[in-house]
Parts: structure tokens; C-alpha cells; sequence
């Protein structure tokens, strides 16, 4: 499913041009089943991928075929990967979503596969008590999301062990202005202005993609203007807070949580005018002068060489690596951190060595074919173990420690072209990270988003 309504620095929306395929009836799934478990009738752990592409593209298939995963464990774990709705149609949100619709129905969607492996994955030979979750860039900010989903109150396991690559997320807040005054523009566009959510329901997916194909374009920033937005209910509030306040997922045994070495790079917006800076926070962090006047002092322009090397260093830590570290924080002695330094870092190149079977991939970067079955190694020992990346590892690799807490993390693993060393990490300090804690959670007050003022309603 590739929907539209979609922009930002990489262009994205010229990415899709031409390609076909959108479709709202999309919730499908893919099952990779090894012969032993139909043969034998062990039970065999499960690892759930969760696709990114900035919560407004992508698909369970393609590149993110679970064969060279499956064929790494040895056959000796299930692999399943499922669509869910993107962009407008799974991440809609303001009040009168909250009130008449479903906000965030992505999530809803990626819960709902959860909730399907619980109750199927045994007649695949799978263990419903064995799950993995990976994903990365927005597939891994929604894992972030289910782990503090409903302020950490979610009910019985849905899986027991997690993959967090380049956790991707913009801190959306505001429910009754930017967020309200995004779908009440929407909705305008699509022919639906003072009317309900009833009405959008109503109106061709061909006339509902155009309006926010063009909302998008005057979204600041460069960025789609779509992803998991605060609701009341399965976010009740950022992330970051609720991990700050101990509201989160406890029964989760063991995380991994890694970040390229450039994360922002790639999303800085291709013209930048005398406001896109701060017409840039308002639109995510909400239009109080205070939280624009911090956001600003922290990335002053003066420290920076120009207004786009500004926007890098304010996405790669707002909208990536620092949630790395919030994870980390959270699970103390449970979290393995990572940094991907393999060329020049961007975001999403780790992806190459997670399921690189050769092909364009090592054409263009030889060192993947040596590198590659390491990388894994580590992944699919996680999964296997209960949690130890290690215990499969290569003989060529360190032993992997869990992280440790201090201003910067220490025995984090970078894994660079030519080897794997554990380092301190550069990228996402206590103090860079803790200042987004501070600054939204003030925002979040300001506001009036408590989460004891949250909604009652629960979608299903």
C-alpha cells in the first residue's frame, strides 16, 4: 500500500510518482514458514517486522522479505510482516477524530496483527510466547508507541522482545489546534468543511488523497505532516514522557535500539526561507511562545554553518536518535544500544545489511557481503535467545554488553565498514536528549494534555 499525500526532504512525494497500488483494503499478511515447523511440530519463535517509510509509504513485501531473515536463524524462526493503513487514512487526527473517528488506525492496524500472532501463529508452528518485534525508521517509532500505549497499561504481552532501528517520530501534541486545524483542512479540501468524519468516509479515496496531497504542500519543514499524534487514549501523551514517568510496557525482556550515525541528513528541506525555522516548530510542538522560544535557543542559528545544517541537527535528534536513548533509559539492564556508522551513516542504510542478500546492495558497497551475516547474526541471536544478541554471534564480533547509563551511553556498538567496536556515544547525550524531555513536557502542560484530562473512549 502506498498512499499519497506525502512530501518532505527526500522528495518523496516524486518517489511514488506514477506507481499504483493505493488502496485502503490493505491489511494483509505474509508468513515465512520454515519446513521444520510443519514437519516437526516444534514451536518456533516469532519475529514481527514492522516497515518504515515516514508513515505515508511502504508495504510488508519487497525488500522486506523475510527469506534471508528465516535463513540466517537456520530455519528456526517464523518471520511475519503485515500492511497497515498510512498517511491520511491511518494517521488522521485532531479532536473530532478523537471524538468520531479512529486517530492513529495505523497503530490500531499493527496491534491487530500483534493480537493475530497470539491467537494463530501456533497453527504455523510458531510460539505465541516467543515473539519478536522489529522494525525501523516509522516502523520502529510505532514500536516505541506500543511500548508506552496507553500510558503502559496494554493488557496481556504482545511480544516479549523488541528491534528499535532509527525509531522515527515527529512529537505531534497539539490536539485542538495544529492537529484539529489539520484535518479540519483537510476535510475542506475533500468537500467536507463543517461536516463530519462521516462525510470523508463518504468521498472517493481518489478525492481524500488529493486534499491531503495538497495539505501536505503547505506543511513546513519539508516533512509529510502524517505519523502517531497524541490522542488521549493509545497515546496519551509523547512517548518520551511517558518513559520518563515509568508508563510503559514492563513485561518486555530485552531491547535492542540503534541509530545511524546521520539520521538527519536526508530530511533537511530542500529551500529554507527567514521562518521556516520556526514556522517549523510550530507546526510540530505547537504555537506557545515559550516552547518556540526555547526550541529556538537551543538551535541557535549562530552555532550552525546555515539554516539547513540547523534543521539536520534538530531533526536528527528530535525525530531519531534521542529516542534511542529514552528507550535505553527505560529499560536499564534490559537494552543493547547501537550506532550504524557504515558509510556515511544515513538514515536507513542499516537496512541494506539487515536483509542484503547481495545484488545492487553489495555492488555499490562491497564491504555488505562480510558485513551483512555479522549484523544479523546479532539480530537473530536476540530472537533465539531469549533476548542475548550474543549467544549466535560471530566468532569476528565483540561480545555485545548491555548499555550503560551516563551522560553519553557507553558500550554502545558501532558497526562500521570494517569491524564492530563498542564505543561512548557521540550522538545523543543527556544533556541533548534531556532538553526535548523538559521542553515537552512543559509544552504538554501548557497545553492542558495531562493524562489524567485524557479521553475515555477506546477504538476498536
Amino acid at each position: 500500500m502506498i498512499p499519497g499525500g506525502i512530501g518532505g526532504g527526500l522528495d518523496l512525494g516524486s518517489l511514488i510518482n506514477g506507481l499504483s497500488g493505493s488502496a485502503e483494503d490493505c491489511l494483509f499478511v505474509d508468513v515465512f514458514v520454515p519446513g521444520k515447523a510443519l514437519k516437526s511440530g516444534a514451536k518456533l519463535p516469532v519475529v514481527n517486522w514492522i516497515y518504515g517509510g515516514a508513515y505515508v509509504l511502504g508495504e510488508k513485501s519487497g525488500m522486506y522479505g523475510g527469506t534471508p531473515i528465516v535463513k540466517a536463524a537456520n530455519g528456526n524462526l517464523i518471520y511475519v510482516s503485515g500492511n497497515y493503513r498510512l498517511g491520511v487514512l491511518g494517521f488522521l487526527a485532531g479532536t473530532t477524530m478523537e471524538k468520531e473517528g479512529a486517530p492513529n488506525a495505523g497503530l490500531w492496524d499493527q496491534r491487530l496483527l500483534m493480537e493475530w500472532i497470539q491467537k494463530y501463529i501456533g497453527l504455523f508452528g510458531g510460539d505465541a510466547n516467543e515473539v519478536s518485534v522489529w522494525g525501523e525508521s516509522a516502523g520502529a517509532g510505532s514500536i516505541i508507541h506500543h511500548l508506552t500505549a496507553f500510558g503502559g497499561k496494554n493488557g496481556p504481552a504482545l511480544f516479549k522482545r523488541a528491534i528499535i532501528m532509527s525509531p522515527a517520530y515527529d512529537q505531534q501534541l497539539d490536539r485542538k489546534g495544529q492537529l484539529e486545524k489539520g484535518y479540519q483542512d483537510i476535510a475542506r479540501r475533500a468537500g467536507c468543511g463543517g461536516k463530519n468524519v462521516d462525510c470523508l468516509r463518504k468521498v472517493s479515496l481518489t478525492t481524500v488523497m488529493k486534499a491531503a496531497s495538497d495539505w501536505t504542500g503547505t506543511v513546513p519543514g519539508d516533512k509529510p505532516g502524517f505519523g502517531p499524534a497524541a490522542d488521549g487514549v493509545f497515546v496519551r501523551q509523547i512517548p518520551s514522557l511517558e518513559f520518563a514517568a515509568g508508563n510503559f510496557a514492563k513485561n518486555v525482556e530485552s531491547v535492542i535500539l540503534s541509530h545511524t550515525a546521520n539520521e538527519g541528513l536526508m530530511f533537511v528541506p530542500r529551500t529554507v526561507t527567514p521562518t521556516s525555522f520556526s514556522d517549523t516548530i510550530k507546526f510540530y510542538w505547537g504555537a506557545s511562545p515559550k516552547t518556540v522560544a526555547a526550541i529556538e535557543a537551543q538551535f541557535p542559528l549562530s552555532k550552525f554553518k546555515d539554516e539547513k545544517d540547523r534543521f539536520r541537527l534538530l531533526y536528527q535528534w528530535s525525530t531519531f536518535a534521542c529516542s534511542a536513548r529514552y528507550g535505553a533509559e527505560a529499560y536499564k539492564g534490559k537494552a543493547y544500544n547501537m550506532q550504524y556508522s557504515v558509510g556515511t551513516g544515513l538514515h536507513g542504510s542499516d537496512l541494506n545489511a539487515l536483509f542484503n542478500q547481495g545484488g545492487l546492495a553489495s555492488l555499490f558497497n562491497p564491504s555488505l557481503a562480510a558485513l551483512s551475516p555479522k549484523y544479523r547474526n546479532y539480530f537473530v541471536s536476540h530472537a533465539l535467545t531469549k533476548g542475548d544478541p550474543n549467544k549466535l554471534k560471530s566468532l569476528a564480533t565483540p561480545s555485545w554488553p548491555l548499555v550503560t547509563i551516563a551522560p553519553s551511553l557507553s558500550g554502545v556498538l558501532n558497526v562500521t565498514d570494517t569491524d564492530f567496536k563498542l564505543i561512548e556515544d557521540p550522538e545523543i547525550t543527556a544533556a541533548d536528549c534531556g532538553f526535548w524531555t523538559k521542553v515537552l513536557g512543559e509544552a504538554t502542560k501548557e497545553l492542558g494534555y495531562s493524562p489524567s484530562s485524557s479521553a475515555s473512549q477506546v477504538h476498536s
